[in-house]
């Protein structure tokens, strides 16, 4: 089964997650009936999931994953009308901490182990990674003239272009300065970089190069997961959590490191930040996976997107507000000046929105279907 999932290129961590299912799988058709479908062991298999072991929603639909990669692709013999056993994952808020709470967090936060673990909690805030992200960097992926990292095999395995805050410039070249002395030491001991898939076997010298050594190396060496070769890997996503899990208990709050990058993204569209621009850093295929959040669709934004019961733009709708204020559809001076102070907000761009949308949905002051731009 792992030749078969290395061959289609899958995640490591996927490769361990299959055959952790299949070998649950196989224990638990030990005790079934020989007379069973396959159809049927696998839906009392989940059931028992389930009912007897509580599993969620969504490790109940891996297990399933697993097992049908092993009937399809191992064995040749798909399973047919598997849709009823999948488990419907319900439908949760996404938790993005406030500005006090993530400031507060990030100065509190320590180093963790000797390695610099506040500055990769910034790193997930000020450029809203996924906590493995900024540890999978090679020193190739930092552009420090530009101000940017480039990210890896992220999201659908693509790669993006993320802007780097400036303040995180003088510790990066610090990082980077540790990092050549663990390049230099390893070069020296002859002892080669992980490098993804074949690539050492093609190009043998990149085991020893400058651009490809790790941002964050680890302390220690180990060996490769599938050659058995002793090698330098980067530092485990497990320090970061651990730091986080200290901050946030010493603080009384609730906040994980996967969430410092939903608060980039609402407190971006809080500040009026363009909706397209924050899906592009975040690397979201669909402006709505941006726009999840029940806080974020609540957060107004500037000079982007549309009205949903008009279909016009907010700055078209920002002009229309400011003419209908003293045309002759406000009947009495009380009105008027009811608009008059509305329009007021819109000195602050972070009411735009709000504004916009206040006035577009008032059924007398509404914009006309008629009215063009």
């Amino acid at each position: 089964m792992r030749e078969v999932i290395r061959r289609q290129h899958k995640a490591l961590s996927t490769e361990d997650s299959y055959v952790f299912w299949l070998r649950r799988y196989m224990t638990a058709l030990s005790q079934m009936p020989a007379g069973l479908s396959s159809e049927k062991k696998l839906e009392q298999f989940l059931t028992d999931l389930a009912r007897y072991r509580d599993v969620s929603a969504s490790s109940q639909n891996q297990a399933l994953n697993a097992i049908l990669f092993f009937y399809r692709d191992i064995l040749g013999q798909p399973i047919g009308n598997v849709n009823a056993l999948r488990a419907k994952r319900p439908v949760h808020a996404r938790h993005a901490p406030t500005v006090g709470e993530t400031q507060s967090l990030l100065q509190t936060i320590r180093n963790e182990n000797g390695y610099p673990t506040n500055l990769i909690a910034r790193m997930l805030y000020g450029c809203g990674l996924g906590v493995t992200e900024p540890l999978n960097l090679r020193i190739k992926d930092l552009n420090l003239e530009r101000r940017s990292l480039c990210i890896r095999g992220a999201k659908g395995g693509n790669d993006r272009v993320v802007p780097l805050p400036p303040s995180l410039l003088p510790e990066l070249t610090q990082q980077m300065q540790y990092a050549r002395t663990v390049w230099q030491q390893d070069k020296q001991n002859r002892t080669p970089l992980m490098l993804p898939h074949r690539l050492a076997r093609k190009y043998p010298e990149c085991q020893f190069s400058w651009g490809w050594a790790w941002l964050f190396p680890a302390h220690f060496t180990c060996p490769d997961p599938i050659t058995g070769t002793i090698v330098r890997y980067r530092m485990h996503e497990a320090n970061v959590q651990r730091a986080v899990k200290h901050a946030r208990r010493k603080l009384g709050i609730s906040v994980l490191p996967h969430e410092l990058r939903h608060g980039y993204a609402t407190h971006c569209l809080e500040c009026g930040t363009n909706p397209r621009a924050i899906q592009q850093v975040m690397g979201h295929k669909s402006l709505e996976t941006t726009m999840g959040s029940p806080t974020r669709r609540l957060t107004p934004t500037l000079g982007m997107g549309r009205s949903a019961r008009t279909g016009r733009s907010y700055p078209q709708l920002r002009s229309w507000l400011v003419r209908i204020v003293t045309s002759e559809r406000a009947v009495n001076c009380k009105e008027v000046a009811k608009f008059q102070c509305s329009v007021s907000l819109l000195r602050s761009p972070r009411s735009t929105a709000d504004v916009a949308i206040l006035f577009a949905t008032n059924k007398r002051y509404g914009p006309s279907s008629q009215t063009t731009e």
